[in-house]
Parts: C-alpha cells; structure tokens; sequence
C-alpha cells in the first residue's frame, strides 16, 4: 500500500462579539474539509500548512498553535490503488476571515460555528479531528457530536 502525506490547517477567527467561528473549504473532488496540501522539497510541515491555507483560501494571517492532529485514513487512487493518508493539521488562529478561493482547487468556503462545522465535514475522520481540536480550545462539542 502506498503512503501520502499531506499537511493542513484548521482556521479559527475569533468575530468581533467572542464567538470562535471555522472555516471550510469544499475541495474540487465536492467533498468539505479543512485546507491542506502536500508539503513541498525542504519545507516543514508547519510552512507546508501555511503556504497551503495562503494558496487555497487567501488567509495569510494566522498563527499556528500547539502540536498538529494527526488524520488518518485510506482511499483508493485514481489509478484503482489502495493509498494510507495521514495529514497533520495545525490549529491556526487567523486575524481576518475574508477569503479568496484557489479555483483550480477549491469549489467554495464557509465560515460556520462548531455545530455547522461539524455538520458539514464530510467525511467522520475529518469530524473525529474536529471534535479534538474543540478539546484544544477547551470548547465543548455540539450536544449531538459524535464521541470520538
């Protein structure tokens, strides 16, 4: 089985009344998720995640912190090969939440609250990371969340 990795970030804007908002992105293949790539020669995972959230969505102000969340899962290529992927995400605290999608990448964005994230992740291992990184932030997860 081949192996990929990729790194990506969970943006958090802080709104003007306190409230702690997400943002997502709707990748080309439809599904939502957070913005991530593959890091590129000599780079750390930190700038990869950087360097990929400045790309897909426009965001260049933000500040990675703690330990990224390890994702894991397997997919099938294109190719009709069995892949393992792990993405490290970083929590990333943005200063600003306008965004200016990649559109070669990128189909849509939304910003949404903790309930409308988790709701409209696509895929469970992108809401099991989720409901993590809330612990992070000390924030609790919506009352019907999934238990990691």
């Amino acid at each position: 089985m081949r192996t990929d990795f990729s790194c990506g970030v969970v943006p958090v804007h802080t709104a003007d009344d306190g409230r702690r908002r997400f943002l997502l992105i709707r990748h080309r293949a439809g599904h939502w998720g957070f913005p991530k790539g593959h890091p590129e020669p000599g780079e750390s995972p930190a700038e990869a995640a950087v360097r990929e959230l400045a790309e897909e969505t426009g965001v260049t102000r933000v500040e990675l912190v703690g330990e990224p969340f390890e994702e894991r899962y397997a997919f099938t290529s294109k190719k009709g090969k069995p892949v393992a992927k792990t993405v490290a995400y970083f929590i990333g605290l943005v200063g600003d939440d306008a965004v200016t999608v990649q559109p070669e990448e990128v189909q849509d964005y939304a910003w949404g609250d903790a309930a409308q994230t988790l709701e409209r992740l696509t895929f469970d291992e992108g809401r099991q990371l989720f409901l993590r990184v809330l612990e992070q932030l000390n924030m609790q997860p919506p009352s019907d969340a999934p238990t990691p």
